[in-house]
């Protein structure tokens, strides 16, 4: 393979002299084919003729300045339908160092995701999406939020690609990092900056766990210059990449997102659900549906535990936050170890938390609720 690869300016003279060659030669053009279009054999007039014809060439006093052009595989549909995009390249050379994209993820199917029931806000987050707009859903943890942006990836066919930020995301997590192969340099780019490259969907949760460099690393992409730099390139964003951020503004170990980059998302805020929200969100990862026979079961006692226990949450009597996670888990417990439903919650719920005057408000909470529950009350 050659050392060089020039790009052609669209539209020059010397374009359309290539093209007419390639569209009338199918085995390629020979060196005396490139010579009638304008590309001298001497390299005094090769450097005339590409200086005012590539976009990636220049010649001054110190000699020829080029820019490398990297080509890399744009997956378009699930089918593994390629083309070729160029990169914009480094503005010096790396001897011997190669940059590698990875693979294209899989597209899911709505299919994936039987238990999914679409929120009061779905379709006004698609219908942002689909005008071009990126979305960030602040809410409690395990009501949703990352599986709603999967059920419409799959629902338009889209590649998502999924980031977790709880970790402390840094901007090296966003580009890649570089590794030894075979004693050569290779920079192995990350799914993410493939995704800003290549038109793909990112999900990245608990974005308010990432590091500074990391969120101003996110602003370039979703404001101008719309564009991401990495090991001395610059790629521009693809105008079909759509950022999702998702968050819970009350969690411990977070800060606030600066208002800045809040700015450029349509904010979608998501509050505990209600109760018939709960049931049918339970309901639908596998809790039965409760017989209405006017009996109290335990499915009623699961349900109100959670909603009793968001409220000791917004009463600022315990900062742990319930989640529908760890009421499912107890509904677990309760079909498949044949656990008694308030020994289920105790299992599932409190011995998850370990802040002793939190555990006392649980275990209060939930004695109150049993002894009701078994004298009628509840």
């Amino acid at each position: 393979m050659s050392k060089y690869a020039f790009r052609i300016k669209a539209g020059s003279p010397l374009e359309q002299n290539l093209d007419m060659i390639l569209e009338t030669m199918s085995d390629g053009a020979t060196k005396h084919d490139l010579y009638l279009a304008g590309v001298q054999n001497k390299i005094n007039d090769a450097i005339d003729v590409l200086g005012a014809n590539a976009d990636n060439f220049t010649f001054g006093r110190n000699g020829i300045s080029y820019t490398d052009v990297i080509p890399q595989t744009v997956i378009q549909q699930a089918k593994q339908v390629t083309a070729q995009q160029t990169v914009s390249a480094p503005q010096q050379e790396y001897d011997g160092q190669t940059v590698t994209w990875p693979d294209t993820p899989v597209i899911n199917d709505t299919a994936d995701y039987p238990w999914f029931r679409k929120p009061a806000w779905y379709d006004r987050m698609a219908l942002m999406v689909k005008l071009g707009k990126h979305i960030s859903l602040a809410g409690p943890p395990g009501i949703g939020k990352s599986s709603a942006v999967e059920y419409l990836a799959a629902e338009q066919g889209k590649v998502l690609v999924n980031v977790s930020a709880d970790a402390g995301l840094r901007r090296r997590d966003l580009t890649g990092n570089v590794e030894l192969v075979n004693s050569h340099t290779r920079f192995m780019v990350s799914e993410y900056l493939a995704a800003v490259a290549n038109g793909w969907w990112v999900t990245i949760d608990e974005v308010n766990a990432a590091e500074p460099d990391a969120l101003m690393y996110l602003n370039s992409q979703i404001a101008p210059p719309h564009s991401a730099s990495f090991y001395g390139q610059t790629v521009q964003v693809h105008p079909d990449f759509r950022l999702f951020v998702t968050y819970n503004p009350g969690l411990v170990g977070t800060k606030p997102l600066p208002e800045s980059l809040k700015d450029r998302f349509f904010p979608v805020k998501l509050q505990f659900p209600n109760e018939s929200t709960l049931r049918r969100m339970l309901e639908a990862n596998g809790m039965p549906v409760k017989i209405d026979d006017g009996s109290v079961q335990w499915q009623d006692a699961i349900v109100n535990y959670g909603l009793s226990m968001w409220k000791q949450h917004e009463l600022g009597r315990m900062r742990y936050q319930i989640t529908p996670r760890r009421l499912m888990d107890a509904v677990t417990l309760v079909m498949h170890a044949g656990v008694e439903v308030y020994e289920a919650l105790e299992a599932a719920v409190i011995m998850t938390v370990d802040n002793v005057s939190e555990v006392r408000v649980l275990e209060e909470a939930l004695k109150s609720q049993k002894q009701a529950y078994q004298f009628g009350r509840l």
